[in-house]
């Protein structure tokens, strides 16, 4: 940019962390267009230390090599975090630009069965450090375009689930006030891999109508809704039905199996073992740590 000059240049290089601070306060594209010339080496420390949320607004008006760029400076949870809040088509788009040795890993960070938690969980819930104070979360909040309900995850420098906030705790707190001393750090955070059948279990959701999702290393992934909950038990109990061979053909095909292992079972003597509980590998506790 033709305005930028020395002085600038060496407060961005220099103090990254403050000029973190300062520029994750303006509107999206105007912070986009005072850093779209700036040397990548420069920018990505500066980014590194914004808020994932406003970070990944910038990036989302940056040219995609930019990004790329960008991205190849960062540490891989720094890059995966910031990549599950970039928009849908902005993360598609990255993902075949990025080299396969960080974009595989990525892809598979994002992939789950349609029966858990990390399927249903939305990834652009916005998400602010321990550090923060109360009146920096609130501008920050006020610049979000969507719903987001009523609590928001903390994590820690190493992008871990700390704790929930409240949005009534969050306006009624001293301006001063960090995140991690408001937030309630009892919240259990749901484990990715978890069914959403056992999910409903959680004693969170009597106080927070949203609660965080971690991947195995307990690092932030999203958060899972009460609404959406309800939206999906349903759903997976339908398709649970149909996996099972709701069809005609898919019952006669039954009837003939059970009909000749009946047989069977008469010509020597022997009843037929009984099948396992399909539901016994739901029966485990909410807290307990599930396999990345």
């Amino acid at each position: 940019m033709s305005s930028f000059n020395s002085l600038s240049l060496s407060f961005l290089a220099s103090k990254p962390q403050a000029a973190a601070s300062v520029l994750q306060t303006l509107k999206s594209a105007q912070a986009a267009v005072y850093l779209d010339d700036i040397p990548v080496r420069t920018l990505a420390p500066v980014l590194q230390n914004m808020e994932t949320w406003p970070a990944a607004r910038i990036l989302d008006l940056l040219p995609l090599e930019k990004n790329v760029a960008i991205f190849a400076q960062l540490s891989y949870q720094h890059v995966a975090a910031l990549l599950r809040l970039q928009t849908t088509d902005r993360r598609a788009q990255l993902l075949q630009a990025l080299p396969g040795k960080l974009a595989r890993p990525l892809a598979l960070s994002l992939a789950y069965q349609d029966n858990t938690v990390g399927a249903w969980m939305d990834m652009s819930t916005p998400h602010f450090f321990e550090e923060l104070s109360a009146w920096e979360c609130l501008a920050l909040l006020k610049k979000i375009e969507h719903p987001f309900g009523c609590s928001l995850p903390v994590i820690n420098k190493k992008h871990h689930i700390v704790g929930v906030v409240t949005l009534d705790v969050l306006l009624l707190s001293p301006n001063e006030t960090e995140l991690g001393k408001l937030m309630d750090p009892a919240v259990a955070a749901l484990p990715a891999e978890m069914s959403i059948k056992v999910a409903k279990n959680s004693p969170d959701w009597d106080k927070h109508t949203i609660l965080p999702v971690r991947n195995g290393h307990g690092a932030y992934l999203g958060t899972l809704s009460r609404s959406t909950l309800r939206a999906a038990l349903p759903m997976q109990q339908a398709g649970r039905a149909i996996a099972a061979g709701d069809s005609v053909l898919a019952q006669l095909s039954t009837a003939m199996i059970t009909s000749a292992a009946g047989l069977m079972s008469l010509s020597t003597g022997h009843t037929s073992e009984v099948l396992p509980d399909e539901d016994a590998g739901d029966k485990q506790t909410v807290n307990k740590e599930l396999p990345t």
